[in-house]
């Protein structure tokens, strides 16, 4: 507790219960509420503020982020959001915003996904994202309080009990079985855990300043999503999806610079006016904020009951927009295995899997968010390990506990993460995604064959010794479904078989977050102990 914490007084009431217990009410935090909700688990969430923040932050989501929104009903609601902007597809270099582009590239987000997944990349602002995502949460269920002061945490063996301030500012408590930290980068609760961190927690400072404006007369139709100013200080420059609002962004040296003294009101009104090419009767400075751009991991991800997702696990720069989509496959991946732990499918075990997997990942982005910085150390010393965005953000491999028995024969170890298409089933990877048949009652895609919060074993159109297995493993489909996919499934040309590597009796089981977990290549002379060793291997049983 530090000293701007109200002290609480004695707690007078029986403490609340539930499940899991999520610090942190912005995108990572809010997602991991519905990402619950959605499967049947009822969470309470506590965020300090009450509205969702006007700073202009993530923009960016990429196809894998909308997956998951996808699977719990969010992500229509987000596109309808982008459909009702001018579209923004590009970034570019400019002498202002007013004047003439040096240069221009179109996002990776902004990419034509089609042929690897169902949905495609979504540029809006994070607080339309958020307000989307709070009403689907509620819509499920799930408790959410904002206005609510997180104080402290202790654990048990057996559950985390919390001290909480209500909006009145009355204590409570609240209990229970898990606690997720999604408090952000300066995260009280990381802090209090002991957990240190690996990496450069300073690349660059900078300075924020917002500003309201009419910028519509000056990006004239052009989709630009943001933009970069050939000016001292390179000012970055970014925009609400109206284009009403927005900020400049400029590093400076905190050697030179004191950011309390050196950042003048007159300062900053030239710093925008040229930025954006108008005079200061053309847009209304709003606030400062300094920043520091930072590229570490935390060096666990779980103490006990308590874990690290988004911003509190990692940071990363900006460059690349990888950021928010990173912490919310973090929010994707674990409540998942929380999900099937608390239905009693999974071991407790399985909860280990999530730093195992989750924090690879974490470094993996890091240092290609940071090698795309210029000037940096990672940059200077850039050693042609530069991965596309498509790669980092969509194309990131788990390592899995299940050995695959195709991949050792066919191709040399594994890269951690490639371009989506390349993949062809590997375990943990995700599901490939091929159209199912016009129609089909599960959906457009094989994504939408895992649901949930099951397992699923697709089947190859001659694999019914699998299918058989998997009747006898779990006769009344607690846990797992099973899917044959006969031609009438899959749409006219679409291959399962040749898509995921195997052959039309093999069989492939994929994970509640559509990851791949096994596979066969071929039926086996015992299925059901082959596949009940795999799901053991899978589920920690």
């Amino acid at each position: 507790m530090n000293e701007n914490t109200p002290t609480p007084a004695p707690y007078a009431t029986a403490p609340d219960r539930a499940s899991v217990l999520i610090v942190g009410g912005s995108i990572v935090g809010v997602s991991a509420a519905l990402f619950l909700a959605a499967r049947g688990v009822t969470p309470i969430l506590v965020e300090r503020h009450t509205g969702i923040s006007p700073r202009l932050r993530a923009k960016l989501f990429y196809p894998r982020t909308m997956e998951a929104y996808r699977a719990v009903g969010a992500a229509d609601d987000i596109y309808a959001i982008e459909r009702a902007h001018p579209r923004s597809e590009y970034a570019a270099v400019v002498e202002s915003l007013a004047g003439a582009e040096i240069r221009r590239w179109r996002l990776p987000a902004a990419d034509d996904y089609s042929a690897v997944s169902p949905c495609q990349g979504a540029m809006v602002k994070q607080g339309d994202a958020e307000r989307v995502l709070r009403a689907r949460a509620a819509a499920h269920g799930a408790d959410l309080r904002f206005g609510h002061h997180f104080i402290d945490a202790e654990q048990t063996g057996r559950r985390v009990t919390a001290r909480v301030l209500d909006d009145r500012g009355t204590p409570y408590t609240v209990e229970a079985d898990y606690l997720l930290a999604a408090d952000g980068s300066a995260s009280a609760i990381r802090e209090s855990l002991g957990i240190t961190r690996s990496g450069a927690p300073a690349l660059a400072s900078a300075m924020e300043l917002s500003f309201r404006a009419d910028l519509r007369p000056l990006l004239d139709g052009r989709a630009l999503a943001l933009a970069f100013a050939d000016q001292p200080g390179r000012p970055f420059i970014s925009w609400t999806t109206g284009q009403d609002s927005g900020a400049v962004s400029i590093t400076y040296d905190p050697a030179i610079v004191d950011p309390d003294t050196g950042f003048t009101p007159d300062r900053c009104q030239a710093i925008v006016s040229a930025a954006l090419g108008l005079p200061a009767s053309g847009f209304q400075l709003t606030g400062t904020r300094p920043w520091t751009m930072g590229a570490w991991v935390a060096d666990t991800y779980r103490a006990g009951r308590m874990f690290l997702v988004g911003d509190a696990a990692h940071v990363c720069p900006p460059v690349g927009g990888f950021g928010a989509n990173t912490g919310i496959q973090d929010a994707w991946n674990l409540t998942a295995k929380l999900v099937s732990v608390l239905r009693g499918d999974a071991g407790e075990h399985l909860l280990d899997r999530y730093e195992a997997e989750r924090r690879p990942v974490g470094e993996l982005t890091v240092r290609q968010a940071a090698q795309r910085v210029p000037g940096s150390r990672e940059h200077a010393a850039d050693d042609g390990q530069l991965l596309s965005e498509a790669a980092v953000a969509n194309g990131y491999r788990y390592p899995a506990p299940v050995a695959d028995p195709i991949t050792p024969r066919t191709r040399a170890p594994l890269p951690p993460a490639d371009e989506p298409e390349r993949w062809r089933g590997e375990p943990g990877t995700r599901l490939p995604h091929l159209p199912l048949a016009e129609g089909t009652e599960a959906g457009s895609s094989t994504l939408d064959l895992v649901r949930d919060g099951r397992h699923v074993l697709l089947i190859g159109r001659h694999g019914q010794t699998w299918a058989q297995a998997a009747q006898t493993l779990d006769p009344a489909g607690a846990f797992l479904d099973t899917v044959v996919l006969t031609p009438h499934i899959l749409a006219p040309g679409a291959s399962f078989a040749d898509r995921c590597g195997i052959g039309e009796d093999g069989a492939v089981l994929v994970r509640p977050d559509g990851v791949v977990s096994w596979r066969s290549v071929h039926g086996a002379n015992a299925p059901y102990a082959t596949l009940e060793t795999a799901l053991r291997q899978t589920m920690y049983r």
